[in-house]
């Protein structure tokens, strides 16, 4: 597939450093070599990566690391792209196409997410919650105790099997996602809290926080929506690191998890119009419809790429 002169393949061990160039050149965000190979570790069927090559330089990637999509009960493979970037337009548009024919026509891959548009994809936006100041906690998070979750974290996988009803359409967030994506990063911190019942050694809740400057961020949530007290103490928990990290408000971003909004409401969070970001998912399988799914999709600040 071509654009021009443009030639797109599939990546090869030793393209990193001329992808990093590329990717660096894009972007306002720098990306070292041991945080691309912490983005895109080695996979038992290949990174799904491909690069487009102009006079054998390489002057496009599209990149993506896999990720179990959940729909109804049942589970597809999905792709996470976390890297598109290109000289130009044309070019961009090229490898991305050569990845989803790809990965596509392949089976390797059924749904593609990206925290970008892209041709083909349907968009679902997500709204920011901003505290700046607290309102006063109910005595029900005293019934929950929080632990620090480890890198490895089976207690996650108990969690989601008990809970995943209530996320119907939804990445999977199970202990393979959660090491992948947020342990062992080479220079950044991921906060992660499981929360239990006073007297249970049952995960109620799982929540992600960030150090970002004068944010603090949470990045991911699962939770059992019969304890309204697990979310109270992650609320208590935001508020503890926000003046640990002397940040100036805290924030999420959500889709999809209408109690957990109006629950955080009441604690203080405030929706911030001119902040949602948005999400793209686009179908590599016709059983299943991209418009359906971001209808009824839950997302959180994990979607979203360089946030997370």
């Amino acid at each position: 597939m071509h654009s021009g002169s443009l030639k797109c393949r599939a990546y090869r061990e030793g393209d990193e450093q001329a992808i990093l160039k590329v990717v660096n050149a894009g972007s306002e965000i720098g990306c070292s070599l041991d945080e691309w190979a912490w983005l895109f570790p080695p996979e038992e069927d290949g990174r799904a990566i491909v690069v487009g090559e102009l006079d054998s330089e390489i002057v496009a990637v599209c990149a993506g690391a896999p990720v179990r999509v959940a729909v109804d009960g049942q589970e597809w493979a999905g792709v996470d792209l976390r890297q598109l970037v290109a000289r130009d337009r044309d070019h961009e548009a090229r490898v991305l196409d050569h990845f989803v024919h790809v990965f596509g026509s392949s089976g390797r891959f059924h749904i593609a997410i990206a925290p970008f548009h892209f041709d083909g994809a349907a968009g679902i936006g997500l709204k920011t919650l901003v505290r700046e100041r607290p309102v006063g906690g109910t005595p029900r998070r005293y019934l929950y105790r929080a632990e620090l979750a480890r890198d490895w974290e089976p207690r996650l996988d108990e969690l989601w099997e008990r809970v995943r009803a209530s996320y119907p359409v939804t990445v999977v967030r199970n202990a393979d996602l959660v090491l992948r994506r947020f342990a062992a990063h080479p220079t950044v911190r991921h906060h992660r809290f499981l929360v239990f019942p006073r007297c249970s050694r049952q995960a109620a809740a799982f929540a992600v926080f960030g150090d970002h400057g004068s944010t603090c961020c949470w990045l991911d949530l699962v939770w059992d929506h019969e304890h309204p007290g697990a979310l109270d103490l992650l609320s208590h928990i935001s508020r503890r690191l926000a003046v640990q990290w002397r940040s100036r408000d805290e924030r999420l971003w959500l889709a999809g998890d209408d109690v957990a909004w109006s629950m955080l409401t009441r604690r203080g969070f405030r929706p911030q119009a001119s902040a949602q970001l948005a999400v793209s998912v686009r179908t590599l399988d016709p059983e299943l419809d991209a418009e359906d799914i971001v209808a009824r999709a839950y997302l959180t600040g994990a979607n979203l790429g360089d946030i997370g």
